[in-house]
């Protein structure tokens, strides 16, 4: 998928809003801010608790496929798209292969098939892929972890004491039509991903439901219409929008 330069850039190529070709927010960007803590006690419960069951797999391996189904990916950052079943650290640390993937396969139905990766997972909620072509929703992301590792105690006890998460971002050219597109219309959606034969639920990792529980669809890969019920595991703690200006405004327009 190729994005245009003016869905993260404003004023860039095919840029959706006509904007003052002199304008100082010219090559600029709109910044969204998120601090989201992590229930990583909780979370790592839930899945011990919810393991699915899988001949000649251990209780943690089963536990550790149930997490990479939620997210999509392996802790290595192995897509399940690509290696559905066990982790595959080396497809993890290949830059030209695990972003390579669109969730086809030959021989399966995209709008059936759940063995290789979930509706529900994360990465495909939020970046659909061959699901839906949708680059006017794209964003550029990154994150910041903050907070301490998980303590013996924490995890004896199965419960947070001490903060951590992610301090997230991201970039683009129209807020509506991009981390707030993304979060609202994607990730909270339980009808979204749109055509398939079940309805996959809330983006099991971000996905919000105002506190109340959420439902989520295909997460067992033996039985991919059924449900887990689940709270938040994910909590946001504030943020805000900025706009980060190019540095022609920074040494122009912002500097006299």
């Amino acid at each position: 998928l190729v994005v245009d330069e003016g869905v993260i850039i404003v004023g860039g190529t095919n840029d959706p809003i006509a904007r003052p070709a002199d304008g100082w927010m010219t090559g600029g960007s709109f910044l969204a801010f998120r601090q989201l803590e992590q229930l990583v006690p909780e979370f790592n419960k839930y899945l011990l608790d919810n393991a699915p069951a899988v001949d000649g797999k251990s209780l943690q391996d089963r536990a550790d496929l149930l997490g990479a189904r939620m997210v999509g990916r392996w802790k290595s950052g192995a897509p399940i798209d690509l290696t559905p079943l066990a982790d595959d650290p080396a497809l993890g640390a290949d830059p030209q292969r695990n972003n390579n993937f669109d969730f086809t396969h030959a021989n399966f139905s995209i709008t059936t098939d759940q063995t290789h990766c979930p509706f529900s997972a994360h990465i495909r909620k939020t970046r659909p892929r061959a699901d839906l072509v949708a680059p006017a929703n794209s964003i550029i992301r990154s994150g910041i972890p903050y907070g301490s590792e998980v303590s013996a105690a924490e995890a004896a006890a199965n419960a947070t004491t001490n903060e951590r998460g992610l301090a997230f971002v991201s970039y683009q050219s129209q807020l509506n039509k991009g981390f707030q597109f993304l979060q609202n219309t994607w990730a909270n959606n339980p009808g979204f991903i749109f055509g398939k034969n079940v309805q996959p639920g809330q983006d099991p990792i971000i996905g919000q439901n105002s506190g109340a529980i959420r439902s989520v669809v295909g997460l067992d890969p033996a039985n991919p219409t059924g449900a887990l019920s689940m709270g938040q595991f994910v909590v946001s703690r504030g943020g805000e929008y900025f706009f980060s200006p190019p540095i022609s405004a920074l040494t122009g327009k912002l500097a006299a």
